[in-house]
């Protein structure tokens, strides 16, 4: 589903060019559950990014289904990554003065292809799906760290994506919530088939995925 070839990034400095990714070679099949893994700094994000067109790579490609998505119109792109890619990152990034319910229909709400009522029966769907039925209509000061990541993953795949990049995606909640938060993911996973792309420090949890890629200096090994 996912490609890249020779992938690198490098970015400049005052003090000289950082190469952060230094010739990525990766395929990434459809339905897998993949934990990237590595220590700080290594550019676990960085690749995140380029892999859901949040950056551009310095040099190389990232194809999807075959088509090198960078070679596209800049409207393209942004139409490709809003169509196609979730998101989830260690901080929610939920909008304060929005309920869950409005967080979760932001997607389709910006898109403006979809009648709102029709919006929310869908985002409500999700939300009960991911066990926050009672919690639909509560703004994100008023829900716990694990709901508001629950939330945050239902914002996600609202648009039905190909593919979840989540970056650390627990790095922020204690050990239990962290591990239910897991679960929820490995359920979404082998339940609905949604590819996982998992940036994480847990060695615990990346060992349960079905394949976990290893980064050193810029580097799969």
């Amino acid at each position: 589903m996912i490609e890249t070839k020779g992938l690198q990034k490098t970015f400049r400095h005052p003090a000289g060019e950082l190469n952060v990714l230094k010739g990525i070679d990766l395929a990434i099949k459809d339905g897998e559950m993949i934990a990237l893994v590595g220590a700080s700094g290594v550019g676990k994000s960085t690749l995140l990014h380029i892999l859901g067109t949040l950056d551009r790579p310095t040099s190389g490609q990232v194809l999807h289904d075959g088509t090198d998505v960078f070679s596209l119109p800049e409207k393209a792109i942004t139409e490709f990554r809003n169509r196609k890619v979730g998101f989830v990152f260690q901080f929610h990034h939920l909008l304060p003065e929005f309920t869950a319910l409005e967080n979760v229909m932001m997607p389709g709400l910006l898109a403006g292809k979809e009648d709102r009522e029709a919006l929310k029966e869908r985002a409500h769907a999700l939300l009960v799906e991911l066990g926050l039925k009672g919690r639909v209509h509560h703004r994100p000061g008023e829900l716990s760290g694990g709901e508001q990541q629950r939330v945050a993953i239902a914002r996600a795949l609202f648009p039905a994506p190909a593919v979840v990049l989540a970056d650390e995606p627990t790095g922020n909640l204690d050990a239990r919530t962290g591990q239910e938060l897991f679960d929820l993911l490995f359920r979404l996973n082998a339940g609905k088939g949604i590819t996982f792309v998992i940036a994480t420090h847990d060695r615990e949890l990346s060992g349960r995925c079905k394949r976990v890629i290893s980064l050193s200096d810029g580097k799969i090994v």
